[in-house]
């Protein structure tokens, strides 16, 4: 057996027990991956929130404009996250006569750095926490009066809140997370945090059931609306949202069509030697200029009045003929059409600028078969 194939087939087994090996101590596994939220579910953070509620039996719908607001049922339940300074004072002034009417409000509270005047027509204070927050906080034992047992729910303590007028107190050793109390013919659930009603922490400890037993301080609530975020009606926002492709194309265009029209950056290319024009040049651009403008009927009676002048000072008698006699006169002079010899009879407005240019061929070459006979002549005299 010779060399060459003897080391293929140690090449072989090699590969054969390296396969081996790997299979034996490799094997294929399915791996999850987070890949975040899509479709409705990136626009709306408290969706599965709504799907909770409405597999509960009471109707869920995400509100989006402020008038929809002024649609609400009278004893109708709505969620109000932070963020909302967008709300106008007759959409807030609305908000309150809605609660004292029967409605219930589930509010978060804004940060104590910045105005809330809902919490302030509700008499509820906030205060800033000033302890330091502990490395990984305990959920907080909520014990409401429908729950059976107490609820763990993840909420922050980086901030108080207090209602004297509060029925129900959630609180943890640093801080009030909940308090809810009666308005008129309404009720007012105010939650330092809701976090825990978010697509990603709905499903959590006992947010969920947490989220229930809110809902049911109003037992005989038709429907759940959540008012979240209104500033996501901005047309930016919209564009982002719809139109991104679009958008995206137009800043490209823009782009490459800034990159053509800038300057460009390197070494300052010379001047041009400055050239002398020649008489026809400056002709030709003098008889583009009185086109452009509209002058091309005097160009072209200019024209024809000079060849007319040549006939006559030539021909005398030229001028006492009558007005077919002359076009016969010019047809036998010059060897021209009779539509070419009415041209240098009467007046033309060149409409193009090839009629122009084609009435001008005909008074020059008038004028050069006179030039040639004058020439003629000079050469006969002694």
């Amino acid at each position: 057996m010779n060399r060459p194939l003897v080391a293929w087939f140690v090449l072989a087994g090699l590969a054969a027990a390296g396969a081996i090996w790997f299979f034996a101590n490799f094997e294929r596994v399915a791996e999850r991956q987070w890949v975040g939220p899509s479709g409705e579910a990136r626009r709306n953070a408290y969706l599965a929130a709504e799907r909770l509620v409405a597999r509960m039996g009471v109707a869920a719908r995400h509100v989006k404009t402020i008038p929809e607001l002024k649609e609400l049922p009278v004893n109708g339940t709505l969620i109000l996250p932070d963020r909302r300074d967008a709300l106008t004072p007759d959409a807030r002034l609305a908000l309150l006569l809605w609660v004292e009417n029967g409605g219930h409000l589930i509010v978060e509270d804004e940060d104590a750095r910045l105005p809330d005047p809902i919490l302030d027509a509700f008499g509820v204070k906030r205060t800033a926490v000033t302890k330091p927050p502990r490395p990984k906080p305990a959920p907080v034992e909520a014990k409401l009066p429908h729950a059976d047992r107490a609820l763990k729910v993840e909420m922050h303590s980086r901030q108080t809140i207090e209602a004297p007028q509060a029925a129900v107190r959630v609180a943890s050793a640093d801080a009030t997370h909940l308090v809810h109390f009666a308005r008129g013919r309404g009720r007012v659930t105010v939650l330092n945090d809701l976090e825990f009603l978010r697509n990603r922490a709905i499903g959590r400890l006992d947010h969920a059931e947490f989220l229930w037993q809110i809902v049911r301080f109003q037992p005989d609530t038709p429907a759940l609306f959540v008012f979240d975020n209104p500033q996501k009606l901005s047309l930016v926002r919209w564009l982002a949202d719809h139109a991104w492709p679009l958008v995206a194309g137009a800043a490209l265009l823009l782009a490459v069509w800034l990159w053509r029209s800038a300057s460009r950056f390197g070494p300052v290319a010379p001047d041009p030697e400055p050239a002398r024009r020649r008489l026809l040049d400056h002709l030709r651009a003098s008889g583009r200029f009185q086109w452009a403008r509209g002058g091309g009927g005097a160009l072209l009676e200019a024209a024809r009045e000079a060849a007319l002048r040549r006939v006559v000072r030539a021909y005398p008698d030229f001028a006492a003929l009558g007005r077919g006699a002359q076009r016969d006169r010019l047809v036998a002079l010059f060897g021209i059409r009779p539509e070419d010899a009415q041209k240098v009879l009467a007046a033309a407005n060149p409409r193009t600028p090839a009629e122009l240019m084609t009435a001008v061929g005909v008074y020059q070459h008038i004028q050069e078969r006179l030039s040639g006979r004058t020439q003629q002549n000079t050469e006969s005299t002694p």
